[in-house]
C-alpha cells in the first residue's frame, strides 16, 4: 500500500520577472506554456505525483489565480482530487497585510504541517524547469542526520540570474547558499557552479521551529526564499540533480528552454523518463496536415491545421497555419492563426494571436513577443 502521508508539500509561485514581460502581464510564470501541451506547474505537481504526496499548499499572487484554476481544476491529474487529498490555495498578499496590522502572519502554513501529520515536508518552485525523482531525494534525506536537503545542479554560470543562490562547500564540505550577485561582487564565478532548484526536502516538526521562529522575528518572505537565506546557519544535506534543467529567467531563457526540446535527448530526459509529466487533459481531433503542407523539426499540439510551412517550432493546440505561411525557430501558442502570406521568425505569438500577410522576424537573443489576443498587420522586425 502506498504512503500518502510521508511527505506534504508548500508550492511557492510568487516570484515576478520583469524580463518575462509581456508573457507574464496576463498569467504567472507557473502557467506560462511549455512545449505545445504543458504549463511550468506541471513539473513540480508531477514530481510531487510521482512521490504520492497529496497535500499541498499553494501560494500565488493577488489576481494571478484564474489562470491558474483554468489549468488545475480539481487537479485530478496529479492525483488531488481523492478523498485523501488536499490541496489549499492561498494569496501572498493576504500574509503581508497580516504582517503590517502585526497578526501572526505564518499561522497558515504551520496550521497545515501540523495537521498534514506528514514527517517530511517538500519546498518546490515552478520557475525551475526539471523532473526531480522526490523519492530519491527522500532516501538521501532520510539516511543523513540533518534537517535539511537541497536540490542542486551543475550549471553553466551564464545561466544564472543575480538572486539566484549557488550551493557552495566550505573547507569541511559543509553546504551553504550564496547569491549569484555576491559571487560576480567578489569576482569568483566559476565556469561553473551549482544552482540551487529551490526544491528542498525538509523535518516538518524543524520546520515548524523554523517558521515559528522567524515569525517571532518579523521576518518575512516565501518560506523557501528564508531557508535558502538561512544555509549558512542550518547544517544542510545535498542532493545532485543530474537530470535537465531550464532556469526561468527572461524571455530569451524561456525561448531557448521550448527550442531545446526539438533535441530528442532534452525531450525524453524531460518528459518521458522514469517518472512522467502530467498536464491537464484535452480531448481533440489530432492535428491535420494539409497535402501541401510541410514540417521539419518541429512539434505540435492536438487540434492543429497545418497548410503551410513549419520549420524548427512548437506549435499549441488549436492553432492554424494557412497556406504560403511560415514559421521559422518560433513559438506558437493556443489557438493563433498565421494566415497565407504571414513570415513568422525568431518570434513567440501568445495565445489567440492572429497575423496577417506580414513579416514578424526577432534574433535569436531578442524573440519577437507578440501579446495576448493581438491582431498584427504591419511588419515588425527587430535589427
Amino acid at each position: 500500500m502506498k504512503n500518502f502521508n510521508k511527505m506534504c508539500a508548500i508550492l511557492s509561485n510568487v516570484t515576478t520577472y520583469d524580463r518575462l514581460s509581456p508573457l507574464t502581464d496576463e498569467r504567472p510564470i507557473a502557467t506560462l506554456p511549455f512545449d505545445c501541451k504543458y504549463r511550468l506547474i506541471d513539473f513540480p505537481l508531477s514530481s510531487l505525483s510521482n512521490a504520492n504526496v497529496r497535500d499541498v499548499l499553494m501560494f500565488f499572487n493577488e489576481g494571478e489565480t484564474r489562470s491558474v484554476f483554468d489549468h488545475i481544476g480539481s487537479g485530478k491529474e496529479w492525483g488531488l482530487d481523492s478523498l485523501a487529498s488536499h490541496m489549499f490555495v492561498y494569496i501572498q498578499q493576504d500574509f503581508e497585510r497580516k504582517k503590517d496590522k502585526g497578526l501572526p502572519y505564518f499561522n497558515e502554513q504551520i496550521d497545515f504541517l501540523k495537521k498534514s501529520g506528514a514527517p517530511y515536508t517538500v519546498l518546490i518552485g515552478s520557475k525551475i524547469i526539471a523532473n526531480v525523482d522526490l523519492q530519491a531525494v527522500l532516501k538521501i534525506h532520510q539516511s543523513s542526520d540533518k534537517h535539511i536537503t537541497t536540490v542542486y545542479k551543475k550549471m553553466p554560470a551564464t545561466e544564472f540570474e543575480p538572486y539566484d543562490t549557488v550551493v557552495h562547500f566550505d573547507e569541511n564540505n559543509r553546504a551553504y547558499g550564496v547569491h549569484m550577485q555576491q559571487i560576480k561582487k567578489e569576482g569568483a564565478v566559476q565556469e561553473f557552479e551549482n544552482l540551487a532548484l529551490n526544491t528542498f526536502i525538509v523535518d516538518t516538526d524543524w520546520l515548524i521551529t523554523f517558521i515559528e521562529e522567524m515569525q517571532k522575528n518579523g521576518e518575512y518572505s516565501s518560506i523557501s526564499r528564508l531557508l535558502r537565506n538561512h544555509l549558512w546557519d542550518a547544517d544542510t544535506n545535498t542532493y545532485e540533480y543530474t537530470g535537465y534543467v531550464s532556469n526561468i529567467l527572461s524571455v530569451k531563457s524561456y525561448y531557448e528552454a521550448n527550442m531545446a526540446m526539438l533535441d530528442s535527448t532534452n525531450f525524453t530526459s524531460l518528459l518521458y523518463g522514469a517518472n512522467p509529466i502530467y498536464t491537464k487533459i484535452k480531448n481533440e481531433v489530432p492535428t491535420f496536415f494539409a497535402e501541401n503542407s510541410w514540417a521539419h523539426r518541429s512539434q505540435f499540439g492536438s487540434g492543429c491545421v497545418i497548410e503551410g510551412v513549419v520549420i524548427d517550432s512548437l506549435v499549441s493546440r488549436g492553432s492554424f497555419i494557412e497556406t504560403d505561411a511560415t514559421v521559422d525557430k518560433s513559438l506558437i501558442f493556443t489557438n493563433a492563426r498565421v494566415k497565407s502570406g504571414a513570415q513568422i521568425k525568431y518570434a513567440i505569438l501568445d495565445k489567440g494571436v492572429v497575423v496577417e500577410a506580414i513579416k514578424i522576424e526577432g534574433t535569436p537573443d531578442n524573440p519577437i513577443v507578440i501579446k495576448k489576443g493581438t491582431h498584427v498587420t504591419e511588419d515588425i522586425i527587430q535589427n
